[in-house]
């Protein structure tokens, strides 16, 4: 284009659209899909007063390294009063040998949590801490999305986030990163002490989920009430689970709600030294029932507790898929009794689909 005097503002708020805002959302830290020095000086003064490009905000390694919490001012003040997605990335705690200092970082959100569409973090223990600290018990009225990794293997990190009434879609991660802190301060030492559980969802916040994933972190723990409450939960994934030292923790987590509403579960890498696959059976058992679930898929879970209960629990499944694992044991049930799972169309296993009059 040889001028920007040729297109109607609108049209620019469009282009720019299309190449920050269509660019896949990675956790990775980058600020912008091209640096904005490169954009012909016209170009970058409409991108500057346009509000719309700035509410998706990624904090880039640079900040950290720099330790320039500013720039995260100017970007909330050029987002006007727009929802904001924001993005911290950081996989370690120190830079050139320095503990990373993300409070200046995290304080400079406390205005601005009101205007949380969605929180990507993926940070180390301190990273998280410091951010619980400064906003876990703001309110966010309007936070749909929370995305929590814990890049270490430090004690998991205690989290609150209470009062997060939209709250829909739930991501709760710890990854293993092969690297040791370097630093022994007294603060973090101290940290280790009294971090106890990663996360407990608070149950009002729990009533209003509707995707919740857990991967390789312990399960919050919810005390039973009467009547059992109900959730909207659709989605449910639990991957890799961790134990907290509860006696039957899975079972009861997943008997602590009604979830007339959930259509997808996916399970994976659920550790039998737990008795996590035994506790799986007993909760996905008749005469609990599932009504709305379509879609199962196991991985690497053993399969020698399952018994017709479980199908019967689940009366509109039409899709089943396991993976990593003897499917025999399930295989013989529904052989052995066609009126099991009767709007069963789909079944899996290793890759391989098999029809059910082919069992």
């Amino acid at each position: 284009m040889s001028s920007v005097n040729s297109y109607p503002t609108e049209i620019l708020l469009k282009v720019f659209h299309h190449a920050v805002g269509d660019a896949p959302l990675l956790l990775g830290g980058t600020a912008v899909a091209f640096p904005i020095s490169q954009v012909c000086q016209d170009w970058r003064q409409i991108a500057l007063d346009s509000p719309a490009l700035w509410e998706d905000v990624r904090v880039p390694f640079a900040a950290y390294k720099n330790n320039n919490p500013l720039m995260l001012e100017e970007v909330f003040a050029r987002s006007g009063t727009r929802p904001l997605t924001v993005v911290f990335s950081q996989l370690e705690p120190t830079r050139g040998g320095r503990l990373i200092d993300f409070w200046p970082f995290f304080r400079k959100m406390q205005e601005y949590c009101s205007r949380f569409r969605a929180i990507y973090a993926i940070l180390p223990t301190s990273g998280l801490y410091e951010l619980n600290r400064a906003i876990g018990r703001r309110a966010f009225p309007n936070l749909v999305h929370l995305h929590i990794t814990q890049s270490d293997n430090r004690a998991p990190v205690a989290m609150d986030f209470e009062n997060a009434p939209a709250l829909a879609v739930f991501h709760l991660e710890t990854i293993s990163y092969n690297s040791e802190y370097r630093n022994t301060s007294t603060s973090l030492r101290s940290m280790r002490f009294h971090q106890l559980r990663f996360v407990d969802i608070p149950v009002p916040v729990m009533r209003g989920l509707e995707e919740l994933t857990i991967v390789r972190s312990p399960l919050p723990f919810f005390n039973h009430a009467e009547p059992v409450p109900q959730v909207a939960l659709t989605a449910l994934t639990l991957d890799g689970i961790t134990s907290s030292g509860y006696s039957d923790e899975l079972f009861w987590f997943l008997t602590s709600f009604d979830m007339p509403h959930l259509r997808s579960i996916e399970l994976a890498n659920l550790d039998d030294k737990f008795g996590f696959s035994s506790q799986l059976f007993r909760a996905l058992c008749a005469p609990a029932e599932y009504p709305a679930v379509r879609s199962v898929k196991l991985r690497a879970i053993p399969l020698s507790y399952i018994t017709p209960e479980f199908f019967q629990a689940l009366p509109a499944l039409e899709t089943l898929v396991l993976v990593d694992w003897d499917a025999e044991p399930l295989l013989s049930l529904l052989r052995a009794d066609i009126t099991l799972c009767p709007a069963l169309r789909e079944l899996s296993v290793d890759g391989v689909s098999i029809r059910r009059e082919f069992l």
